[in-house]
């Protein structure tokens, strides 16, 4: 057992100290809409039904985690049972994509907050067997309890982070700490376990497994089912451009380069994304200044369309993203044209369409040199290379088939991480 730094219990007893004040503080944090209805189970004010023992506790903080997390889930749930596993989330984003995605799933909460007393009653209620966090989720204080009662924790997936050699040296050793009592981390690349190494060279029971974002499902339905979607949404007949995971300062830009293609390419029409659906509102405003018609997904379900063969469907919708990449001829993805870091390219590349996206693609370095590498995805610097890479796209058939292809083959030779993750949990489980 590794020991914690001397920062560890200065900030445990700081979380102790400040117990008397968590009142105020919560009452605050209830105005937050994104936190609003999660802070009773976060605080273990409020619990659900405990699965069956022995219980895997398996964590992914977002949609894109819970996106990583599903393969690992089905596939726990398949070798022992639904009733065994406890998946948590952070936001209201990823526990609405694990309720709808995840068949079977019975034991669906929210994270606890890391504060001594809720992280114990949190452990002594579920009593996990082996818990499972998805990429980076360091918690001191939950590291702690499980090492102090001896339950073994995995990373899975793990992405370390170019930020982490800027740590303050008053945390290296608290971050250094959290690492080496990881009874086993897998990382998805070669450049994350390097990072790792200079962070804790004396770590030993770390390997690159790869990413298991790849072992996600084919996202397409059924031909019946595809089209009977496409005829509900009500876009023109003609190519379709899908704009995901989109954030403020990019929505202006896609809709100007929107307009801009629809002088040279027919019946074209678009798919947009934003990354927060809370935007939704905001983002029709934008639509309706560009003089653009569009549909809104959620009118859409209910039968309601503002237009029969609308320019634009506004998805404000949790979790079908990934199916409507496979309606697009050719995918954006946001958070990369503004520092945010970008999204997960994966998700239109597994429905085989060409990934484009702008320069900020931070988060998702790996993935992006995997995708230029097998020639699937394209960067572009500005709305006017943006309008530029379509547009040559759209009037090259056989290039755009070439790419497809390439998406699509570059998708399917990173499979087989689950395999690896799943094996670890075999081994240690009891």
């Amino acid at each position: 057992m590794h020991k914690p730094p001397l920062i560890f219990h200065i900030f445990k007893f700081s979380l102790v100290f400040a117990k008397p004040w968590l009142p105020l503080v919560t009452r605050r944090f209830e105005k937050n809409p994104r936190l609003c209805g999660t802070l009773g189970p976060r605080l273990m004010r409020e619990s659900i039904p405990a699965p069956k023992k022995p219980t895997i506790w398996l964590h992914a903080v977002s949609v894109g985690e819970i996106e990583a997390a599903l393969p690992i889930a089905r596939k726990i749930i398949k070798r022992f049972s639904s009733d065994n596993l406890l998946l948590t989330t952070t936001t209201k984003e990823g526990y609405e994509v694990a309720r709808k995605k995840l068949d079977g799933l019975k034991h669906l909460t929210y994270y606890p907050f890391d504060i001594p007393f809720v992280i114990e009653k949190f452990l002594s209620y579920y009593q996990p067997a082996l818990y499972i966090c998805m990429e980076t989720e360091l918690w001191p204080i939950l590291t702690h309890s499980l090492t102090k009662r001896g339950i073994p924790f995995i990373l899975a997936n793990g992405r370390i982070s170019d930020r982490l050699k800027n740590t303050p040296w008053i945390l290296r050793s608290l971050y250094r700490w959290m690492f080496l009592s990881f009874n086993w981390i897998g990382v998805q690349t070669d450049e994350d376990f390097k990072r790792l190494k200079s962070f804790a060279p004396d770590i030993k029971h770390a390997e690159v497994i790869g990413n298991t974002k790849f072992d996600l499902p084919d996202p397409t339905g059924t031909p019946d089912e595809m089209s009977a979607l496409k005829n509900e949404i009500g876009l023109c007949d003609g190519p379709v451009i899908v704009f995901g995971s989109t954030h403020p300062g990019e929505d202006e830009i896609i809709c100007d380069v929107f307009n801009q293609l629809k002088k040279d390419i027919e019946n074209i029409s678009m798919i947009l994304a934003p990354r927060h659906i809370d935007r939704s509102d905001e983002i029709a405003e934008i639509l309706k200044n560009s003089n653009i018609k569009f549909n809104v997904r959620t009118q859409t379900q209910k039968d309601i369309k503002n237009h029969q063969n609308a320019e634009c469907l506004l998805l404000d919708t949790v979790g079908e993203l990934t199916r409507m990449y496979s309606f697009g001829e050719i995918a954006f993805v946001g958070g990369s044209l503004i520092q945010r870091g970008g999204h997960n390219l994966l998700e239109p590349a597994a429905a085989g369409v060409p990934v484009l996206h702008g320069p900020y693609m931070d988060n998702f370095r790996a993935i992006t040199t995997f995708l230029h590498n097998a020639d699937a995805a394209i960067e572009t610097a500005d709305s006017e290379s943006l309008f530029k890479s379509i547009l040559e796209l759209l009037t090259d058939p056989v290039n755009l088939a070439q790419m497809k292809q390439n998406a699509l083959d570059a998708y399917i030779k990173g499979k087989g991480a689950t395999d690896s993750i799943m094996a670890k949990i075999e081994e240690l489980m009891p």
